[in-house]
């Protein structure tokens, strides 16, 4: 219970009552001992309210208040972000060649157990955790799935003798887990996804889920089931009503690796890196917000010499980014060519509208382009095209919604009820909707419209960092690294079934 100013003064009414009754007066040293018992009580409270006071509000920026960190203007996600910089050089050779970097200095090491929560789980923990996961997900992998060998191993229910659980559990060990204490509880890992969704036009509007496999299913809705009209059952042997089934399918979604590779040159020491720090961190947010939104709009796996939309008439590197997965643009410009329309000419606002038509199933009665929710249907678009659409009559621009409107970042105007954005992900084309290696060739506009409800983003790990001394080059590494997962819901299981986008090509632009 804290102490209130009502019990302080009631003591030393007490106190003072009780001196004058006492032949010999107390000493000042015992007066002070019995104030400093009170006072350390009431200070000592963190609800109470002079521990709020002398506390500023209870903020743990407070603590930072007279260090270098503080004179640099470094909030608790930079001292974060310094203190695993640091931890990864600890024992790697100084770039002098006087000795071994030794970690986080005294002074860091204090600042970051003063004002942060998170903590570093060892590699054989993480191997723990990640071999737990691979272990839960097989007994639920169909056996159908399984070839050969693995299949009837899998069918006497060996599926841990498997081929295919064997190179799961090696990939674990040798490319995830064994490289360092991973840190938990990190706040700059929050705010680094707050300020690149908070950059991000398209995937942060996509739902996402945290996958703890390697391998994620999530269950779709493939129809609906029949209201039937039926007659009373008034016998006592009537015959049983008509059944219905209710059909459902699951969408796996795989998790992929990506990285940032940089290198600094010089020095790691902690003085010399501390006014990059923000900086850093700044550029993080805005690689994952314009290659996030990249992944979900032009991801294509095909990875050959002609056929990428990204890349129609070479061979992509290995290491692109878009050939983890198939996106939104590749669903309308290959998977499903009846969502998408060649313009053939200037963007019209029934062009537009036209799109929302083409996203219905009528087998399973799901209309994906005419939502409850008018923000699940955005219309996202090449900056000078979105433009462009912004000059028709009939578009509803940002001036024209009022001061109380409600819009999302890069919003522009509105289709209808719906966000028209404009991003620096989606490029021209050429007249086929995909992307020349030849960039005079990309001349044409083009326009996705899709229901963000219609895919998943998943995270089996989020941002990681870690450096590495390169004494040969005087360099160091940095490297950031994440795991994550796309998937793009189809009632029948197949990239066939997919309704939920449209995209529009061949727009000619002025």
């Amino acid at each position: 219970m804290p102490v209130t100013l009502e019990q302080i003064e009631a003591l030393l009414t007490d106190v003072n009552s009780r001196l004058q009754q006492v032949p010999t007066p107390m000493t000042e040293a015992q007066v002070q001992a019995i104030a400093s018992t009170v006072l350390q009580q009431a200070f000592s409270d963190e609800n109470g309210e002079f521990y709020r006071k002398m506390r500023f509000g209870g903020s743990p920026t407070a603590k930072l208040q007279g260090s270098k960190f503080a004179r640099w203007n470094l909030s608790i996600a930079d001292i974060e972000f310094l203190h695993d910089l640091q931890v990864s050089l600890t024992g790697q050779r100084r770039v002098d060649g006087s000795g071994f970097y030794r970690g986080p200095s005294e002074e860091l090491g204090n600042c970051w157990k003063a004002v942060s929560d998170s903590f570093y789980l060892s590699p054989d923990e993480v191997r723990k955790i990640d071999r737990r996961a691979i272990d839960d997900l097989f007994p639920r992998i169909p056996k159908s799935w399984f070839t050969s060998d693995d299949r009837e191993l899998a069918e006497k229910g060996f599926w841990w003798k498997t081929e295919a659980y064997e190179k799961a559990t090696k990939a674990m060990d040798s490319a995830e887990s064994g490289y360092g204490s991973q840190l938990i509880g990190a706040q700059y890992v929050r705010d680094l996804w707050e300020a690149a969704r908070a950059e991000s036009r398209v995937f942060a509007r996509i739902p996402s889920f945290e996958m703890t496999d390697p391998t994620a299913y999530l269950p779709v809705e493939a129809d609906i089931p029949e209201l039937l009209f039926v007659s009373e059952s008034t016998a006592n042997n009537s015959s049983n009503y008509t059944t219905v089934k209710t059909g459902s399918q699951r969408v796996q979604v795989d998790a992929k690796k990506f990285l940032i590779h940089q290198m600094w040159s010089g020095e790691m020491e902690e003085d010399s890196i501390i006014p990059f720090v923000p900086f850093l961190r700044r550029q993080l947010a805005l690689s994952l917000s314009h290659y996030g939104d990249s992944l979900v709009l032009n991801g294509d796996t095909t990875n050959a010499g002609t056929g990428n939309i990204n890349l129609d008439d070479a061979d992509p590197a290995d290491t692109k980014h878009y050939l983890a997965f198939d996106g939104i643009r590749h669903l309308g410009l290959v998977d499903v060519t009846t969502n998408s329309k060649d313009a053939a000419g200037a963007v019209t606002y029934s062009l537009l509208t036209n799109q929302r038509g083409r996203m219905m199933d009528t087998t399973r009665l799901f209309d994906w382009g005419h939502p409850t929710n008018a923000d699940d249907l955005l219309y996202v678009g090449d900056p000078e095209t979105v433009d462009q659409i912004s000059l028709l009559d009939e578009v509803i621009t940002i001036d024209k919604m009022g001061p109380q409107a409600t819009v999302l970042t890069g919003q522009q105007a509105k289709i209808g009820r719906h966000p028209l954005i404009a991003s620096m992900a989606m490029s021209k084309t050429e007249a086929d909707g995909k992307v020349s290696t030849t960039g005079g060739n990309n001349t044409k506009g083009q326009v996705v419209c899709f229901n963000v409800r219609g895919f998943n983003w998943g995270w089996r790990r989020r941002i990681r960092v870690e450096t590495e001394r390169l004494p040969a080059t005087d360099q160091t590494r940095i490297v950031a690294s994440m795991r994550a997962g796309f998937g793009r819901y189809s009632p029948t299981g197949a990239a066939s079934g997919l309704e939920c986008a449209d995209v529009l090509y061949d727009i000619t632009l002025p």
